[in-house]
């Protein structure tokens, strides 16, 4: 068995060495292999029981969505019964930001690390609906519609373009950003526009370019996902790195927020969520209504970006850079950094600031 330092160095490679493309959209149950009902969610595992009333609310549209129940009551029942089972996005190849409700109709952006052949997935944003089913859990038949629109219409075209041009490279675009000044969490600016001017050929192609390129025109940070998707599938194979000590997920559910180890499967190594720090940027905002820690998003500081670049609060001091090793942290104590966007307990975005990864949840790793 090679050392642990030996181990480290080879699932940093996995990341450092990624070559990531999207490859197109798939739904969510036949890419991720959902089977019977299924509803995933951010964050470690949890029953629905102990969820959050923002996350309760998102299993229940999920029913609506799905079809599977038409009252409030019916959906209850059937999540409370088991009937319809609740699952970690991250226990599957995906995450899910914000909320992460993932349902077998949800449509997918597939990035491979074609240094490997992994793939993940991850939902879009969702355009004019903002964070939506997804992202909010919320439901009408106006997001169930955009969602279908995007994954039967929008994408469809362009998914047989990628297919025959073998991906649309993504390395290089996010490379420059990160030169042009983005963290790739919770700052997008430069990545939105190098990747819309760089899909312009492949669009083009498309019967239906101009509702392509009018999505990505308009679609505030929808590289975010991209980028998701990205770190994704390269830390699954970081994740199969026998003896390693790097973290290869994170996320919260707004109760608990959970790490896993390279090495060590679908372990979880859990802690109370903690709070993002920074400025409300919406009227009204207060944090007496703001949630704790919840979406998958920091799967970006896995590999990383977002924090491990700079934090987007400036008054929380800098958890370190690059990939976040378990040992590293029990040895000085410092809690890497998150960004993430704070979200409010009825849904919507309250202002983006930092937090810190919960050393109880490292202490736990190590213990193991």
């Amino acid at each position: 068995m090679q050392s642990k330092e030996d181990a480290n160095q080879e699932a940093a490679r996995c990341v450092a060495e990624s070559e990531p493309a999207w490859m197109g959209v798939e739904p969510a149950g036949a890419f991720l292999g959902l089977e019977g009902r299924v509803v995933l969610h951010a964050g470690p595992p949890i029953t629905f029981a102990r969820m959050c009333p923002l996350h309760r609310r998102g299993m229940v549209n999920a029913c609506f969505m799905e079809g599977w129940a038409k009252t409030e009551a019916e959906a209850v029942s059937l999540l409370d019964s088991g009937e319809v089972r609740v699952e970690s996005a991250m226990d599957y190849a995906t995450v899910g930001s914000g909320t992460g409700i993932v349902t077998a109709s949800v449509p997918l952006l597939v990035v491979e690390d074609r240094r490997t052949g992994k793939r993940a997935g991850v939902f879009p944003a969702e355009g004019r609906f903002g964070g939506g089913f997804c992202g909010w859990g919320v439901y009408s038949p106006e997001i169930a519609a955009n969602l279908a629109w995007m994954r039967d219409e929008l994408f469809a075209p362009i998914t047989r373009v990628l297919r025959d041009a073998g991906g649309f490279p993504l390395r290089d675009l996010f490379a420059e950003a990160i030169r042009m000044g983005d963290e790739l969490h919770s700052s997008q600016k430069a990545i939105d526009a190098l990747f819309t001017r760089a899909i312009i050929p492949y669009a083009l192609k498309c019967a239906n370019a101009h509702d392509l390129l009018a999505y990505f025109a308009s679609t505030n940070r929808f590289t975010h996902n991209f980028g998701q998707a990205a770190s994704r599938a390269a830390l699954l194979s970081a994740q199969e790195v026998e003896g390693a000590s790097l973290v290869v997920a994170a996320g919260g559910n707004g109760v608990e927020y959970g790490v896993k180890v390279a090495g060590r499967g679908n372990r979880w190594y859990t802690a109370p969520s903690p709070m993002i720090e920074g400025p409300y940027l919406v009227e009204g905002a207060r944090r007496e209504n703001q949630l704790p820690w919840i979406g998958d998003s920091s799967i970006t500081e896995c590999r990383g970006w977002g924090g491990r670049i700079r934090p987007i609060n400036p008054d929380v001091p800098s958890g370190g850079t690059g990939m976040i090793d378990v040992d590293v942290v029990l040895r000085t104590g410092v809690e890497p950094v998150i960004n993430g966007g704070m979200i409010d307990v009825n849904g919507g975005w309250m202002g983006a600031g930092s937090a810190h990864m919960p050393l109880a949840c490292f202490e736990a790793a190590g213990r193991d």
